[in-house]
C-alpha cells in the first residue's frame, strides 16, 4: 500500500494569500509570470500560496553544528565582585549569534588532527613533557 498526497482545495483565502507571493516575488525580480505563482510537478499544477520559514531554534542550530546535545547554550555563570556566582540568560537573539559565530566541534576536531595528529598521539603515549 502507498500513500497518496492531495493538495487542499484552492479558496479564496488562498488566492489572496498567493496573490500576496507574486506581488512580493515580482518586487524582488523573482517572477514575472501572472498574477499567480505556479508550479508544475508530475503533470499537476500547484499555486504558492505561502513562502514562509520555520526558523530552527537554537538548540537545533547548535546541534546541526555538531556541539553536543548537553552543550550550554542558555546563559553563564557570572561570579560578582563579592565572589557570588549569578545565572545570566542569553537571550534567542545572543544564542543564534554564538551558534553563527561558532566553529563546528567535528570540523574543528578533523583539522587539528589532520595538522597535528602526531601530537596527539604522543600525549596519548605519554611521551609529551607538562
Amino acid at each position: 500500500m502507498q500513500a497518496a498526497r492531495q493538495a487542499p482545495p484552492f479558496t479564496e483565502a488562498h488566492a489572496a494569500k498567493a496573490r500576496e507571493v507574486a506581488e512580493f516575488l515580482r518586487a524582488h525580480g523573482a517572477w514575472d509570470g501572472g498574477n499567480l505563482v505556479t508550479l508544475d510537478i508530475a503533470g499537476t499544477r500547484y499555486v504558492i500560496a505561502d513562502i514562509g520559514m520555520r526558523m530552527l531554534t537554537p538548540r537545533k542550530l547548535f546541534t546541526a553544528q555538531g556541539f553536543p546535545r548537553d552543550y550550554v547554550i542558555e546563559g553563564v555563570w557570572e561570579q560578582d565582585s563579592d565572589g557570588a556566582w549569578d545565572w545570566r540568560s542569553f537571550t534567542k537573539h545572543t544564542q543564534v549569534n554564538c551558534v553563527g559565530n561558532s566553529v563546528c566541534p567535528p570540523v574543528a576536531a578533523a583539522v587539528a588532527k589532520a595538522n597535528c595528529g602526531q601530537l596527539a598521539e604522543k600525549e596519548e603515549a605519554g611521551e609529551m613533557s607538562k
